[in-house]
């Protein structure tokens, strides 16, 4: 049996293949292969499982909400494989899955009931008035989710899974450590990066391009930019800062593909965080026509006049 996700994985990705080795009848000692985004299943046999991923329509997804969020393949895994007592354990953690998936930043929303869709909660604890009366106020929420999922979440965690075993428990957590290192060196670099970007009159719109940093955008978005064009080798397109409203396949920007003749290459998220010809979830493999310049100074129109 194999287990089927996408490059260049992310959280759901992760939480998806874990829980479908936990809960999945035989999937324990599943290998996991990586495929790009856009790929067809057709390597798939039966038994084998494509999470996070269309694979050609055989693959396992979230579910899409009323209001065109779609949820986090994570919580698809988690409602149709694990005992309902499971899916209570892990509520906090799927709706944490899920905000990231749906919105590309959790923590953001998870300080702003305004932004949290109310599919997320609904699903989980019944209705979203409960929800707020249960914990008592945002703070509360927000502290809650984070309790379950945080470092010492984790720390609790390797403790339960590995009982009487510290030098174990402290190796595991070692690794995490080196991570957040690994992580806070990566922070460094991301900074130089931002350095280096192109950053329009006005400060709300960023071109960076050849970026070997994850956190180069989250860095930009930080100093006020509000959405950042990126070209990454045949990759190109423009993902929004956490907290701004404007789809990044606005009609002005959508203007700039269709005049390259692109548009059916081209992906828009159905939250409107991101629209793109090439990630480094599914590679483009040809240059694009489009112009960063020209994205970006329609991305910047569009930014003024929302």
């Amino acid at each position: 049996m194999k287990i089927y996700t996408h490059l260049n994985v992310d959280l759901d990705a992760c939480a998806s293949v874990w829980a479908a080795k936990d809960f999945v009848s035989g999937a324990r000692d599943a290998t996991v292969e990586l495929r790009p985004a856009n790929w067809n299943g057709a390597e798939m046999e039966e038994g084998d499982l494509a999470l996070d991923i269309e694979a050609g329509g055989k693959g396992l997804k979230g579910e899409k909400g009323v209001s065109g969020i779609v949820y986090s393949c994570f919580a698809t895994v988690v409602a149709k494989y694990a005992s309902p007592e499971d899916q209570a354990a892990l509520a906090e953690l799927t709706i944490f899955v899920n905000l990231q998936d749906a919105t590309g930043n959790a923590y953001n929303h998870l300080l702003d009931y305004r932004w949290i869709p109310d599919g997320i909660i609904y699903k989980y604890r019944q209705v979203r008035n409960e929800l707020k009366e249960e914990v008592g106020s945002q703070a509360n929420f927000a502290a809650g989710i984070l309790s379950a999922t945080g470092l010492n979440a984790v720390l609790r965690a390797f403790q339960a899974t590995h009982p009487r075993n510290d030098a174990l428990v402290v190796e595991r957590m070692g690794e995490i450590f080196s991570g957040l290192l690994a992580n806070g060196r990566a922070r460094y670099r991301a900074e130089v990066e931002a350095n280096q970007a192109k950053i329009l009159p006005g400060g709300r719109v960023a071109i960076v391009t050849d970026s070997k940093e994850f956190g180069t955008n989250g860095v930009l978005f930080e100093r006020g930019v509000r959405a950042v064009v990126y070209q990454d080798g045949p990759n190109i397109g423009l993902i929004r800062r956490g907290d701004e409203t404007l789809r990044m396949d606005h009609p002005l920007i959508r203007e700039i593909v269709i005049a390259a003749g692109e548009l059916d290459e081209w992906f828009a998220h159905p939250a409107g965080f991101l629209f793109c010809r090439g990630s480094r979830k599914a590679p483009a493999e040809q240059q694009s026509r489009v112009d960063p310049r020209a994205i970006a100074a329609a991305a910047d129109r569009a930014l003024v006049s929302s």
